[in-house]
């Protein structure tokens, strides 16, 4: 099926995975008792009645259409007297980001001797808390030290109960301490701002005969490197950017970290900066994220550029081919240039594009991602003129930060899907077993990014068309031909479940509420679905499906679809998904629908990542950005950055 929208605020906050799956199940419940159908689809149609997440709106409704030539309108759908105002339903939409604030850290309102004694099952005297000889929680009362919310939470709770210190020991600076700030002094390796983390530490020199202006030393320094380690802990574990405020079209479950959590382990650790790094994403993909970001370094820029509007076909002459050879030899991958060294070479100076360069421009296309024809027009020239080394670092700090957002560990067996790659590929043993091309939502249609739990293959498939199809495309042809769904081999169904004529229907009434009825495409060889579809149920109605419009996989651009993931090779996704050769689908195929469960949980991840490693070699590829994300995120980074920042300025002087 196809991207319908974005819920209203309240019920997207509400849900969370769990509630997602329970409304699903919801909706084939109350499907197997209406309309007799595969589980599957009609749970699928009736999330459209049930979850239309776009919000709708009114449009005024043209009434000069006249009733289709040579029919008779029915009572119930003649024209009403009066305007209407037609509903539509509008796409999520990118948000103003708003960075997490921060407040200062108060112990004010913590009695420490009735949380000490709790939590040590007796009474602690003020003179033991803390340190015995060094810090004690009064000193922590007086410190002013800024921190997010939840973090100051944990912070307090943890002083006030434990009464020990984690970073100091008597007047000193433990090394344990000392340690976890060369950590976050080298935070620009993984992709993270190291000011973010910036804590002043005290000198192991110190005038020991002003004791007290130690101790209110020592004090914000003990604050500050706890508030700063639990913010390390939680950018690395799910990103320092919330997704959920980016734009509507991130669905991201949040609060993996735990502060309370963290801070017990750190404070238990013996080697508590190997506890932090511990929350970085532990796999491949991030591995070599890392390192093409270290390996990338501070190259120069070449000053080359190819001429506006330059199109070369093979066989054709032309000054800029120069230039372009220029460029790839500038900024083309090590292996590439290898392989191609000595033709690079010999076309330095030649205006003459030749068979030899032509393969040479090929293999180039592909290391990009894009169609290798040959062509060097406008989709290669990008490739060339606007990746920097500058761009490629941002692209690759993206890449990074997005992957904080996923699961950190994908599994040994899953689907992987990335956007700006038109690309899926299939995961057995942490291995690439197959991979092939897609197209995804167009950029006022995007798929959204998520991950989840394929479920169900459906082969014949049915559509049950989203309501933001109904409502925005097909409503004007249905007010000016009542006959055009029958003509055009789709049934209707009312909100029992029952397929009712759609001459039956009051058109204008559904025009102008936006609801209270259903439209479904029977399935067929010019089903939008093709032969089969993948499911995993999510409340944005997203999937992977086969189509009938072949063409568009020969595209460069395949952003095209209403949201879902069409696929060039279904059948093979079908049988990897379900653990079976793909001889053993024969037996699915037919007239009539039927659903198949997939046995083991496969997590699919439906992601957007402007720059990825190649699954075998770890060359890192660099894509569009077809939903201008990377822009949104980063203007989150700065905002972000100001706010950490700015507080940090203000905590030092005070």
């Amino acid at each position: 099926m196809f991207i319908r929208g974005q819920h209203s605020s309240s019920w997207a906050r509400i849900m969370n995975s769990r509630s997602k799956k329970n409304a699903i199940f919801l909706a084939a419940m109350l499907s197997a008792t209406v309309v007799p159908m595969a589980p599957a689809s009609a749970a699928n149609n009736l999330m459209e009645l049930l979850f239309g997440n776009r919000r709708a709106e009114s449009r005024p409704v043209d009434q000069t259409h006249q009733v289709h030539p040579g029919r008779l309108q029915d009572a119930s759908v003649r024209r009403p007297n009066a305007p209407i105002k037609r509903v539509v339903v509008t796409a999520p939409t990118n948000y103003d980001y708003k960075p997490e604030g921060l407040v200062q850290i108060d112990f004010s309102k913590v009695d420490t001797q009735i949380t000490a004694s709790a939590d040590h099952g007796t009474d602690i005297s003020p003179s033991m808390a803390m340190d015995e000889f060094g810090l004690k929680i009064d000193h922590l009362k007086a410190a002013h030290v800024l921190a997010e919310k939840e973090i100051s939470d944990a912070i307090v709770s943890y002083y006030a109960t434990k009464q020990r210190p984690i970073w100091t020991a008597s007047y000193d600076v433990t090394r344990q301490a000392k340690a976890v700030v060369a950590l976050f002094a080298k935070a620009s390796d993984d992709g993270l701002d190291p000011q973010d983390y910036a804590v002043a530490v005290p000198s192991d020199d110190y005038d020991r005969a002003n004791i007290p202006a130690r101790l209110k030393e020592l004090a914000d320094f003990e604050l500050s490197m706890s508030a700063r380690a639990l913010r390390y802990a939680m950018d690395q574990g799910e990103g320092r950017i919330n997704p959920n405020r980016l734009s509507g079209f991130h669905d991201f479950a949040t609060g993996r970290v735990k502060p309370r959590e963290v801070i017990e382990q750190l404070a238990s650790s013996n080697d508590p900066a190997a506890t932090l790094v511990a929350f970085e994403p532990q796999n491949k993909w991030y591995a070599e994220l890392k390192q093409n970001l270290h390996e990338l370094g501070d190259t120069n820029e070449p000053t080359v550029s190819i001429a506006p509007a330059t199109m070369i076909r093979p066989g054709d002459t032309s000054p800029e081919l120069r230039n372009v050879v220029a460029l790839i030899r500038a900024k083309a991958p090590q292996d590439y240039l290898a392989t191609h060294k000595i033709v690079l070479a010999a076309h330095e100076n030649s205006y003459v594009y030749d068979e030899s360069l032509v393969e040479a421009i090929k293999d180039f296309q592909t290391t990009q991602g894009r169609k290798a024809d040959g062509i060097i027009g406008s989709s290669t020239i990008k490739s060339l003129q606007t990746e920097t080394t500058l761009s490629k670092r941002n692209r690759i700090l993206y890449s990074m930060e997005r992957l904080r957002w996923l699961p950190h560990d994908f599994g040994k067996r899953y689907v992987f899907i990335n956007q700006p790659a038109y690309r899926a590929q299939y995961f057995d043993d942490n291995t690439e077993k197959l991979a092939m091309n897609i197209v995804v939502g167009s950029p006022t249609n995007q798929t959204y990014f998520f991950d989840d739990t394929i479920e169900t293959v459906v082969f014949n498939p049915s559509w049950g068309v989203p309501r933001s199809i109904i409502l925005n495309e097909m409503m004007p042809k249905i007010l000016s031909n009542p006959s055009y769904l029958e003509n055009s081999g789709y049934e209707v169904y009312d909100k029992s479940g029952r397929v009712v004529p759609s001459s039956s229907i009051n058109w204008y009434q559904v025009a102008s509420n936006g609801g209270g009825v259903g439209i479904r495409q029977k399935p067929s060889l010019d089903n939008a679905l093709g032969e089969l579809k993948i499911l995993f149920p999510n409340s944005h109605d997203i999937y992977m499906h086969d189509t009938p419009a072949k063409s568009y996989f020969k595209r460069d651009m395949r952003a095209l679809s209403h949201g879902c993931i069409r696929l060039e090779r279904p059948r093979d996704m079908a049988a990897a998904v379900l653990g079976v050769p793909v001889e053993d689908l024969k037996q699915y195929f037919g007239k009539n629908e039927r659903s198949v469960k997939v046995k083991d949980q496969l997590p699919v991840y439906v992601s957007y990542f402007t720059a990825w490693p190649d699954a075998t070699t770890g060359e890192i590829k660099y894509y569009d950005d077809v939903y201008e994300r990377d822009a949104y995120l980063e203007k989150a980074f700065v905002k972000t950055r100001a706010m950490r920042q700015a507080t940090s300025v203000q905590t030092a002087k005070l």
